[in-house]
């Protein structure tokens, strides 16, 4: 762990962050690999969570090839800044529980706006719990979009 924590100073300490505070959380639910979930405390990070947080999905992505290649036993990595992906999925939720109940009053299909992968998944978890709607992804990226629709 104190060599993932070293790796994350550094690359944070590259883009011009130094004041940081990491928090890393095992989640060892699945038997294939292990999962690591950082968040990482600053309040320096504003122009990371800008645009969709694109910035935060690239940075997870380099901070996942910095990691494999001096811990190769941590398959997977999920790098969080300032709770902004907890609070986000929490918003999607509440996003696919207002859509239920639109579905269910106008019997009408609802297309989203376009979204990430991991933020169109979230809502598709919450929509597959019901059995009256039905949820998919269509487009390319990165205008893929979800269409939800009552189940006929």
């Amino acid at each position: 762990m104190e060599k993932i924590k070293q790796t994350i100073k550094e690359l944070f300490k590259r883009i011009g962050i130094n004041d940081i505070k990491i928090d890393i959380k095992k989640d060892n639910s699945t038997k294939d690999r292990e999962l690591l979930m950082i968040n990482v405390l600053t309040e320096q990070a504003d122009f990371l969570l800008k645009d969709e947080a694109l910035e935060l999905n690239a940075l997870q992505h380099i901070l996942r090839l910095l990691v494999l290649r001096t811990t190769p036993d941590h398959n997977f990595i999920i790098l969080d800044i300032n709770n902004y992906k907890e609070k986000r999925q929490k918003l999607l939720e509440k996003l696919a529980e207002k859509i239920i109940k639109d579905i269910r009053k106008t019997k009408k299909s609802i297309v989203l706006d376009p979204m990430p992968a991991y933020e169109r998944r979230i809502i598709h978890l919450k929509l597959a719990e019901q059995p009256d709607i039905v949820s998919e992804s269509t487009g390319q990226e990165p205008e893929r979009k979800i269409v939800v629709r009552p189940y006929p």
